[in-house]
């Protein structure tokens, strides 16, 4: 029985007509003489046969015939419909959980989708561009010299970890997000750093510095547009290089002698100073206490001035007798005197030394 699904056409098996094989003969050849392109078919056949295949589904029953739905529509038109398909197929796109999709239209940007199934227009005019927004990604440095504000050199390594905030502005602002965040990084380290002693950049202001150094970055970042957050900044190791550990250990030594020595200048001028404000306090208290007791004094002198004046007001002449004998015995009082009357100082009296023979007579008795 004929096999029409040989892409040879028939080859019958008893009959001899022409056209019934590939070499246009009646016959099969000699054998051991078959032609030189006996393995290559022609492709017509090759047409036929697909279209035989597509028509039966694939079985091996006969010939194609008038019920096979493609027949009608030749290989263009096969061709035209697997295209269709994939062309309907590629209408839709699905979005991972952790992924933001851009869609282009004629690569210009038209929309961003989340996660989930999506429609969009075929293939050649819009395309999809997939962010994974949720993954944390991460830079950093081992070898970073950095100069600090006292003019020494910081050994730093740090990392730096960020994920993207902004699809768009993700994909089509920077042409490489991830070294443009390097090369901030590195830059926002050395303007932190370059502000600070070294002693305070490897002890006590680590983690000062990786805040200002995160706060600083997101800012050079936005003003980039790069859609990328700042979560983490790490300084991972900060110290001195070692062939300057040596010098900076000398600084240090005489910086803590230094403030050694001030603190022992404040503390004397503290000293003093106190002395100084206490004795210029006893002195005040005294010149007050003085003061007083002159003006009291004064005012005691006066009182008793008016006084007297309103004695001598009332009788003059006794007032000033009064007042002469007062005086006299106040100054006379407390000295060595001889008295003398008046009648009796005349001749040679006033001459003899009294006073002497005062005392020898006080001696003989």
């Amino acid at each position: 029985m004929p096999d029409n699904n040989s892409p040879w056409g028939n080859k019958g098996t008893g009959g001899k007509k022409p056209g019934q094989n590939p070499w246009g003969s009646s016959g099969k050849p000699p054998r051991g003489k078959q032609p030189a392109n006996e393995g290559s078919p022609d492709l017509d056949n090759i047409i036929q046969g697909f279209k035989n295949r597509v028509g039966k589904g694939g079985s091996s029953g006969k010939g194609s015939g008038p019920n096979n739905p493609l027949q009608k529509y030749g290989p263009f038109g096969v061709a035209l419909i697997i295209g269709s398909f994939f062309l309907l197929v590629s209408c839709f796109y699905t979005v991972a959980q952790q992924e933001e999709a851009v869609v282009l239209r004629f690569g210009k940007y038209s929309r961003t989708t989340e996660s989930g199934l999506h429609f969009k227009l075929p293939t050649p005019v819009e395309t999809v561009l997939k962010v994974n927004v949720t993954s944390e990604r991460s830079v950093g440095s081992s070898q970073n010299l950095v100069l600090t504000g006292d003019e020494n050199i910081a050994d730093v390594d740090f990392t730096v970890r960020w994920n993207v905030k902004d699809s768009k502005n993700f994909i089509f602002n920077l042409e490489d997000t991830s070294a443009v965040v390097a090369d901030a990084s590195d830059s926002a380290i050395r303007e932190i750093i370059g502000k600070e002693k070294l002693e305070y950049v490897i002890t006590d202001g680590r983690n000062p510095i990786e805040q200002d150094v995160k706060k600083l970055l997101q800012d050079m970042l936005d003003e980039y547009s790069a859609g990328v957050t700042i979560t983490v900044v790490q300084l991972q190791r900060t110290e001195a290089p070692p062939k300057v550990i040596k010098a900076f250990e000398d600084v240090v030594t005489a910086e803590q002698e230094l403030e050694q020595r001030v603190n022992e200048g404040i503390a004397y001028k503290n000293e003093v100073t106190e002395n100084a404000v206490g004795n210029a306090a006893v002195l005040v208290e005294s010149a007050e206490a003085y003061k007083q007791e002159v003006v009291e004094v004064a005012k005691g002198e006066a009182d008793r001035f008016l006084a007297v004046y309103k004695e001598y007001k009332a009788a003059p002449r006794v007032t000033r007798q009064r007042i002469y004998l007062e005086t006299i015995e106040e100054v006379y009082g407390p000295a060595e005197k001889i008295i003398i009357e008046g009648d009796a100082g005349s001749g040679v009296v006033p001459y003899l030394p009294l006073d002497q023979l005062k005392s020898n007579k006080s001696g003989g008795n």
